[in-house]
Parts: C-alpha cells; structure tokens; sequence
C-alpha cells in the first residue's frame, strides 16, 4: 500500500465514522450507497442510542436498587430483560481483535483517548469524538500495511486471495469481513465496498494487493466494526422464538449477536471460527448449544483477558477513574518500574486460576497465596521463586487471604508515599459490596503530608473525618473497611508498626443492604484485620450477590435493572449451590438467561 493513497481513503473511511458518530449522537444511521460500505440491510440498522449524549452507560428502566440477595432455595421472580445498549470498541477489546485478525500486538490502542468510565463502573464508551475518528483512521493503515507484508503472522486473518479482480475481492470482503464485522457481510455493503473502494483503486493503478488493503482499511474504519450491533442477515422480530422460546414483548438476540456477545463478555475479543459456525449453523439456538461453547470459551487462554479486564475495573477501579498498573509510582525503596510492571501479571495471573480452578468466591477472596516473580518476592517478605514468570506461592495465612491483600490491590488503592485507608476503604464498600457513596464536597480539607513520631496514617485520616459531622458521618461508611488495611503499606508490604506506633487494623462498619447512602441497613461486621474481613466477605451472601451483579454489568456496559432481577436470581441461586459461592457456575447461568439472551426494544426503535 502507498500512502500516497490513503488520502484519498480518508473521504471513504471518515464518512464511515462519521455516521458512526450522528449514531452515537442520539439518531439513528442509515448507511446510504453513497456513505461508504454502508452497512446496511434495514436488519442492521441499529436503534436510537438512549441516554442523550454522552457516554451515560444506563438505558431505559428502572435501575435495579441495591439490595440483599434472595434466600437460597427460594423461587426467582419471572426472567426478563432490559434494552441493550448501543455501544463501540473499547480500547482493550480493539487491541484484542487487532492481534487476532491481522496479527498486530503492538496494542495500537495504547494511544488512543481514554474512554470515561460510565455509571456501570466499566469502560463501554456509546460515543464518537473528532479524536476517536483520527486515532481509528491513523491506525488501520499500519495495520493493514503490516498484515500484508507478514502473512504468516500468528493471527493474521488478512490474506490476499490468489484470485485477482473482482471475484476475489469478494472473496476477500465475505471472508475477512465475517470476522471483522462479526457477521456475514450484506449484499449492501460488499456492494459499496467494490464500487467506492476497490473499483477507484484500481482504476488509479493500484495492484490487487494494495486495493485489498484500502478495501481491509476501510472496514477497519466502519460503524459494523467499531460498533457492537452484529445482527446479520435476519431481522429481529418482537416475541419471535430464542433459547428460551418466544417471549412476549422481548427480541431474542441473533446468533451473530449472542456469538458476538458471548467473546466479548469472555474472551473481551472477537468470535472465533467455532463460535462463527455455531452461529451459522444453529449451534447457539439452545441452551445446551451455548452452554457448550461457554465451557470451551472458559478453556481457552483469551479467557483471561476478559477476567484481567472485568477484575482491574471491578477491584482495582475506583468510581470514574482509570487504573494504569504498570503507571503506578512509589517511594518505597521496594518500588521500581519493574514492579509495576509485573502488577498485572500477578494480577492476571491469579484471577485466571481461580476461574480455572474451583473457580469460586471463597478462593478469590481468601486463597493463602499469589503469583509471584522475583520483583514482587521482596514485598510480600519471601524467597525470590525459581523459574522465570509468576509462580505461585504459599504465603502466611496470618498475613494473606486473597486477592485483597495482594500488591495489585494495595499497592494501586494507595498514594505514592503512604497508604490510602480511604480509597481501600471504597474499594470494599463501593466495588466489592456494591454500596453507593455520595460525592465528596467540592473543597475537603488536606489530610498533612508529614506527621509527628508515632502518630500513624489512620490517626491522621481519622482525626481529618473527624472534623465535622458531614465529614464524619460519610467517612463512617468507608473508613473502616479501609483501616483493615493497615498491616499493609503503601505498596503492599506487611507492617505491624506504622511511624513507630503498633498497628491498629480493628474495626466495624455496617455493610450497604440496599439502603440509601448514609443510611445502611445491612450487616454489621467487626474485623481484627484485612484477613478476618476478607473470610468474612468470602461468605456474605450480600458480596456474592454483588460480585454477579458485577459481571451483568461489565457484559451489559450498562447498570442491571428491575426487569432483569429475576435473571440475577436465577444466576446467585446456580452460584450459590456450591458453598464457597461458584462465580462459574454463576457466570454460565447468567450468560444463558433472559437478560442476557434476549433485549427490550429500545425507544424509538423500529421493528417488523
């Protein structure tokens, strides 16, 4: 490919985000012949996108309250669903599709904007701004231009037909576009396609390969591949037949979106080819069909980039802030580039073992050890471990329990110099318990920087929420659970004095319960420690209930509402039927239920 070309591609491919973006903006978008690759039959034509704009990630309905789990044992309410949201790439997921259908892992998506964080909690950007348009076109033709020169690269699906002219042009966009657009390509669009790109290429004197790659650019550049709306062929029709049968006033998903959505909630990545063909061929049109391809997706290694992705955003992220391990900085003499460097490993590492191994709740949060390499061992106070890479290693159960006292947590929960009880403290209210926090006052006094001998952090943080009852009554709901923390400095090593003053790691709050903020209503727990409150977490209905709660929302991009409550019911009750709490189980029965198989039309959407 010459560049020389790409400019005269840029009209092509910034149409197509473009319309992209008048989507995102609250309209619907019909792609005329004369806007590109179009994309669209009227069955892909996808509905207003709700919420105004802005990156809201909450639809129509009410949003579920918070609330206890219901009893174990007793009868789920009737399954239904919400609206689905309408929502593009986001950077993780476009650099995992990247790798996988052009063989780059370069993570192009590195530079891209930072998409906000929505009200879910979770990355699920609806939008298109000037910058996203710029940084998606600057991208795709370095991609393709490597694709073409490595075709044996792993994971480069972009191969140039040994037919020339237009019949392997159509071959090419059929095939490459399957995966790309993660459904067969419309009449429409490959139509568009051959007489807006790859005819003009070709008349301007570019060889067969270099309009390839404009064709391939141009797909990279189009709604129907940065956008998550992969109806196919068949338009979807209210009350027609699903998994789970006909239900009245719900549209089931079509294969190509119950492919697309099942390898973005587990792989955060495209479908692969067996997942393709059980699209194709009816192999997601039961229960058991998807069940099966469920338990081959959680075998498979791109398991644990979506278990990386969902568990930095629900553990690790606080409420609209953006975690970047390998960017975290510390003063201790034990902190270095290397270390932060290796957090994600760790972390990685150790949610995938406990998803591939008993694979619950318990094990998550109180697991006697972590994956460790050299770098980390000096933190955690043991040997260096033999071998390269994250081995795992026992650790003192008096010390450690969990994913909780391990360096990515604390040490990211945590400013540069000293511990932070009030972010640990929100860590475990907010995203571990699902509790809702009013937001700070617009100036809050500082907590010093320096203190006195003996005078500890948690003296310094409680004498600051102590200085008036608004602040003493919101730091009396995070507060605590944060000092359990204090046995653990700012990048996660075990102390037992702070300053020179003993440790005082002891506490009580009352957990969320449904209540609104300020106002709890659910269990009282007192703590000797961050063990002790992690095995008491392990086993509270109401921390199991949220961690489901969590995955519906990173596979939903948006927060759970009433009408999917029956769903969540039937999904803790599967979890719950193992003691320590089976997140797989769990997760396979929420990925097989009403809300997520199927979807309420949203406002403004026309269906046959």
């Amino acid at each position: 490919m010459r560049l020389s070309r790409a400019f005269d591609s840029a009209v092509v491919v910034g149409s197509l985000v473009a319309a992209a973006a008048c989507a995102a903006c609250g309209r619907v978008a019909v792609f005329e012949a004369s806007e590109g690759d179009g994309g669209s039959s009227e069955g892909s034509r996808p509905p207003e996108r709700e919420g105004g704009g802005g990156d809201s990630g909450i639809v129509s309905g009410m949003v579920l309250p918070n609330g206890l789990p219901p009893a174990v044992g007793a009868t789920p309410e009737a399954q239904s669903s919400g609206t689905m949201v309408m929502r593009r790439l986001t950077n993780s997921e476009y650099d995992n599709i990247v790798s996988h259908l052009v063989g780059d892992t370069t993570q192009p998506a590195a530079s891209f904007t930072i998409d906000p964080i929505t009200p879910s909690g979770y990355d699920a950007p609806n939008s298109v701004a000037e910058q996203n348009v710029l940084s998606y076109y600057e991208a795709s033709f370095p991609l393709v231009q490597t694709a073409i020169a490595n075709p044996t690269a792993a994971g480069d699906q972009l191969v140039i037909p040994a037919t020339t002219g237009v019949a392997g042009a159509t071959q090419f966009i059929n095939s490459f576009g399957l995966l790309a657009y993660r459904r067969p390509v419309a009449a429409e669009e490959l139509s568009d396609l051959l007489s807006i790109v790859f005819d003009p290429s070709i008349a301007a004197g570019d060889s067969f390969s270099n309009a390839i790659g404009y064709v391939a650019a141009a797909m990279l550049n189009s709604p129907n591949f940065l956008y998550h709306w992969e109806i196919g062929p068949t338009e979807p029709t209210v009350g027609s037949a699903g998994p789970g049968g006909a239900i009245a006033g719900l549209v089931p998903l079509t294969p190509w979106q119950l492919a697309a959505r099942l390898s973005m909630t587990l792989w955060a990545d495209m479908p692969d080819a067996p997942l393709l063909q059980a699209a194709q061929n009816g192999g997601l049109s039961t229960t058991v069909g998807i069940q099966a391809q469920i338990a081959r997706m959680y075998a498979d290694p791109k398991f644990s980039q979506a278990l990386y992705d969902l568990n930095l955003q629900w553990i690790l992220q606080p409420a609209a802030n953006i975690t970047v391990l390998s960017q975290i900085a510390h003063t201790s003499p034990l902190w270095s580039t290397a270390a932060a460097d290796s957090l994600q490993g760790e972390f990685q590492t150790f949610v995938t073992a406990v998803y591939t191994g008993d694979g619950t709740y318990e094990t998550l949060m109180t697991a006697p050890y972590a994956f460790i390499n050299s770098t980390l061992a000096p933190i955690y106070g043991v040997p260096a471990p033999s071998g390269t890479g994250f081995q795992q290693v026992q650790l003192n159960p008096a010390q450690r329990a969990g994913i909780l006292t391990q360096a990515a947590f604390l040490a990211s929960q945590a400013d540069p110099g000293r511990d932070d009880p009030v972010r640990r403290g929100l860590g475990v209210y907010e995203n571990m318990l699902c509790g809702a926090v009013d937001s700070p006052p617009a100036v809050m006094p500082p907590i010093p920087t320096t203190a006195a001998a003996g005078t500890t952090t948690r003296d310094l943080f409680q004498a600051n929420a102590d200085l008036g009852p608004t602040c003493a009554s919101c730091h009396a709901i995070f507060n605590p659970p944060g000092f359990a923390f204090e046995n653990y400095d700012a990048v996660g090593a075990y102390r037992t004095t702070d300053n020179g003053s003993p440790v005082d790691s002891m506490g009580s709050f009352i957990t969320p319960g449904g209540c609104k903020s300020g106002d709890p209503c659910g269990t009282n727990i007192t703590f000797h420690n961050a063990v002790d409150l992690s095995t008491q977490l392990a086993a509270l209905p109401e921390a199991r209930w949220c961690a489901e709660r969590q995955w519906y929302r990173y596979a939903a991009a948006r927060l759970e509402t009433v009408a999917e409550s029956g769903s969540l019911q039937v999904a803790y009750q599967a979890g719950a039927a193992t003691p320590a709490f089976s997140l797989r189980d769990s997760l396979t029965a929420l990925l097989t239920s009403t809300a997520f198989l199927y979807r309420t039309p949203s406002p403004g959407e026309v269906l046959p």
